[in-house]
């Protein structure tokens, strides 16, 4: 609430048919208002409000009216005003869309809601599906702060929407016309490995920390990377979970391939091996040859993810670090690779011997990287504020950016090992902030 009306008491009519505002002659003059109505802004929704003055109120209380339209009534919840002029800003109201799945489970949402008394306001769930374009409502579901559950209701369209869904270029056209560009992780999937190095790769401050990628799924490309480095990944640009990856080493006059289930092959001919893969690349992926970074404890990979996300100065913020240890053999570090997660500061501690002040200068560094390589990333076409950043470190402890995830697994964490849900405390409440500081400007 803005210091100017923090002297006054808002509460809601408790007849919802109330379609006025009261207030006593006192509390009129003390917000030197000079006209008989108000506008009264409420998401996306907005209506000019009738004036009532009633000697009996007590000073400094004002009454408002729950009920908007016949579909609308603004929940019972503890809310943040703003007056400009003639103008009344109820909110915050913020849309969090999400998958079907999660709409017909609402209370696996939970979670996200563990800081709402930082929030406030409305915050409901919605889908595509029930997002009503004749007259601009949404059904979804509320948090309710005193019942802690989510509750089902009509509302009007918000002021800012996280989205965690593949939302349809219509609808993102649509809603921006009603609400501006307040809808932050659009486009809602993953960066390709391509775009992400191509578009970093021009950045002297970011270009040596990334590895050397080409596009390309051919022997010609495989020939020439494995010349210069001798150890480098054959990776599809846009799936995840390991799928379609390969890792190729040349080893004296012979080649080695090995897939992501640990399974390898040799021959001293490289246009063989790749003739054995080729059959298993994943159609219509287009694919790059990168350079690995090789860094393994007893055989294990060690790979490092940062959850960047924006808060309440609408500046990046690393909430979270955490390191996947694979299982020995494996070229990757999924969910199904690996033996555990821990937090990224003890693995900087166990497998990097950095403690103290080293370690806290390392972290900090980590985080300027990924800071700047988002800032380069986002775009007038691309508006983030909550993704998964994965890197590597070398035996120097140089820092390689891999690619940026917007689409990370979050919820599907909670199913997981205790290791796995150790970040969500931190990642899962955070968008929330960004969502509120879009809807406050």
């Amino acid at each position: 609430m803005n210091r100017a009306l923090r002297a006054f008491r808002f509460r809601f009519h408790q007849d919802p048919r109330c379609t006025h505002i009261s207030l006593s002659n006192e509390t009129y003059r003390q917000l030197n208002i000079r006209s008989n109505w108000m506008i009264l802004r409420f998401g996306a929704w907005q209506k000019a409000v009738p004036i009532r003055r009633v000697s009996s109120m007590p000073r400094g209380k004002i009454l408002l009216p729950r009920k908007l339209t016949n579909k609308i009534i603004i929940p019972d919840l503890p809310y943040e005003y703003r007056r400009k002029g003639h103008q009344l800003t109820i909110g915050p109201v913020i849309g969090f869309q999400v998958w079907p799945k999660y709409y017909r489970n609402p209370r696996a949402q939970l979670p996200r809601f563990s800081h709402y008394h930082q929030i406030k306001g409305l915050v409901f769930l919605f889908t595509t599906r029930t997002i009503d374009r004749t007259s601009r409502t949404i059904r979804g579901y509320y948090y309710h702060p005193r019942k802690k559950r989510l509750i089902p209701g009509t509302f009007p369209y918000p002021s800012a929407i996280f989205n965690r869904t593949d939302m349809p270029r219509a609808t993102y056209r649509h809603l921006t016309r009603h609400i501006g560009r307040r809808i932050f992780n659009y486009p809602y999937r993953h960066i390709s490995k391509w775009t992400f190095w191509r578009k970093l790769s021009t950045q002297p401050g970011i270009k040596k920390h990334l590895p050397h990628t080409v596009s390309g799924n051919t022997v010609a490309a495989l020939e020439n990377m494995l010349s210069r480095y001798q150890d480098v990944y054959l990776k599809p640009t846009l799936l995840c979970s390991g799928q379609g990856i390969f890792r190729f080493k040349r080893i004296g006059h012979r080649y080695w391939v090995s897939d992501r289930y640990g399974r390898q092959a040799g021959s001293t001919s490289l246009r063989k091996l790749f003739a054995v893969i080729r059959p298993k690349l994943v159609k219509g992926q287009t694919y790059i040859v990168q350079r690995a970074i090789p860094f393994t404890v007893k055989g294990q990979k060690i790979d490092f993810r940062a959850y960047l996300q924006k808060g309440r100065s609408k500046q990046w913020r690393c909430t979270a670090l955490e390191t996947k240890v694979a299982k020995a053999g494996s070229i990757i570090s999924n969910s199904a690779n690996r033996v555990r997660i821990i937090p990224g500061g003890l693995a900087l501690e166990r497998y990097f011997y950095l403690t103290g002040e080293k370690k806290r200068r390392k972290i900090a560094e980590i985080k300027r990287i990924c800071v700047r390589a988002l800032r380069q990333l986002e775009t007038r076409h691309n508006h983030f504020g909550d993704v998964a950043l994965d890197f590597v470190l070398d035996k120097h402890r140089h820092v390689w950016l891999l690619e940026v995830n917007v689409n990370y697994a979050a919820e599907i964490k909670a199913n997981r090992s205790r290791d796995e849900r150790r970040v969500l405390p931190a990642i899962l409440p955070a968008p929330f902030a960004y969502a509120k500081a879009l809807a406050k400007s």
